[in-house]
């Protein structure tokens, strides 16, 4: 039977940085891919990528920034709006628009460049078991069933969960690996060409629209001069109304802001988002989750391209700390936990609780707080820059108590910002080692209750 050091279960930005940050220290990696060789990399999204990411990635492996036809747009904004166009608020947010085909293409031969062996077209149906220790997988690949040994398995595998469906309910810790409609979007979008410039130069606009309910939302990006990524998303657990496709809320919605007879439609698609912070623990006896595969999106944008190439950096630091050892059980792999809590994991969670506050508000709410500048632009700049949601305590009491009639979006907002420092604190006191994770794991269960 054939052996590899490493197998990673997708393609995408998380295996590919996984797969990269193992083979250059020399061992072998096969990723696997149930798309073919050239379409791997592609995906239906929003395609903003901020600089995090890419500025590891250069630290780390001398990857270049996206550039050429990877880069579309540059982004220098970000914009909220509410209810209309005309009420918004923007902030700073340098970062890009990908064209995440060919930025994937390109990780993928950075990937083959340092001996990763890429196999497309590969569907993983079953673990291979020893005792309790994941030690390869089975797959179909050209109508035949084949196995591939590893010393460990990282599923990359997207919302799907390849490899994660697979773990044995045994191995679990308690926690919940599914990923519950309340916790997961439905996102439709459309990359068009339009007949002349847009207004919508180097920036990303979301809208929180009166028809579509909260965490949902619309969304323009730029994707070039005269081109716009543009989309919604709509909250999995909510029927659409009057029996209406996503598609043609999409069009209720967006029409009036894109008018569809000044554009044609380039590439449409769609799909599904976790949209909460990441499971609690992402390491199994021989196995690591990474990207969407352990729910490494942000829930309040529902941008995950950033997360999930830092995942997979993590994990692979991870993975060669115990190849150092050869040794892969769970204790041996949970630095990578450890690591992902710091971020995007505390970063997540706290926006799954700013999150909660803006589903309260609705749409006029959040209007309200922009008219009345509860949250100026320079907090919002904050935010963006240091991806830190934490807002000093009083200062931001005494100023609402200045500003704000309603008494009950003062106390909410009193009520949602303890949360998120105190959300901020305990993922940053995650454990150690297994040993005390169930005390973890119950004390985050009654602060952040997703599941």
């Amino acid at each position: 039977m054939d052996r590899a050091d490493a197998i990673v279960v997708g393609g995408g930005p998380s295996g590919v940085i996984s797969a990269i940050t193992i083979a250059d220290a020399g061992y072998r990696v096969v990723i696997l891919d149930k798309k073919s060789r050239e379409k791997i990399g592609n995906k239906s999204c929003g395609d903003a990528l901020d600089h995090i990411a890419p500025d590891l990635l250069k630290e780390k492996f001398g990857i270049e920034y996206p550039s050429g036809s990877e880069l579309p747009s540059p982004i220098e904004y970000i914009t909220f709006a509410s209810q209309s166009l005309q009420n918004k608020m923007t902030a700073n947010a340098p970062g890009y628009i990908v064209h995440r085909l060919n930025y994937g293409q390109r990780l993928l031969k950075v990937a083959e460049s340092k001996g990763t062996e890429i196999i497309g077209g590969a569907k993983v149906r079953d673990l291979i078991w020893e005792g309790d220790q994941i030690v390869g997988v089975k797959f179909h690949k050209d109508g035949e069933l084949q196995e591939l040994k590893s010393n460990v398995v990282i599923d990359a595998s997207g919302y799907v969960g390849t490899v994660r469906k697979l773990i044995r309910g045994e191995l679990k810790q308690g926690v919940d690996y599914s990923v519950s409609n309340d916790n997961t979007v439905a996102t439709y979008r459309e990359i068009v060409r339009l007949d002349q410039e847009h207004s919508y130069k180097n920036e990303i606009l979301l809208l929180y629209h009166d028809s579509i309910p909260i965490p949902g939302y619309a969304w323009i990006f730029t994707d070039g001069s005269k081109q716009l990524n543009i989309g919604v998303t709509w909250p999995k657990n909510i029927p659409y109304p009057d029996n209406k496709s996503l598609k043609q809320i999409y069009h209720e919605v967006l029409d009036p802001l894109v008018d569809p007879k000044t554009y044609e439609v380039l590439d449409s698609g769609g799909g599904q988002i976790p949209i909460r912070p990441p499971f609690d623990s992402l390491v199994f006896n021989g196995a690591l989750l990474v990207g969407e595969a352990g729910c490494m999106v942000d829930p309040t944008t529902a941008e995950g391209h950033g997360p999930s190439l830092i995942s997979g950096y993590l994990a692979g630091k991870a993975v060669l700390d115990a190849m150092k050892k050869q040794s892969f059980r769970k204790a041996d792999l949970w630095s990578y936990n450890k690591e992902v809590m710091k971020y995007p994991g505390s970063t997540h969670a706290m926006s799954y609780q700013a999150l909660q506050f803006i589903k309260w508000l609705g749409p006029s709410g959040f209007s309200f707080l922009f008219r009345r500048k509860i949250i100026s632009e320079e907090e919002l700049i904050e935010i963006f820059q240091t991806r830190d949601f934490t807002l000093t305590f009083w200062n931001k009491i005494l100023k609402v108590l200045k500003t704000l009639p309603r008494v009950s979006i003062l106390l909410n907002l009193r009520k949602t910002i303890a949360l998120i420092e105190e959300t901020d604190k305990h993922y940053r006191e995650y454990p150690d080692s297994p040993d005390n994770f169930i005390g973890w794991l119950n004390k985050r269960k009654r602060l952040v209750p997703f599941d």
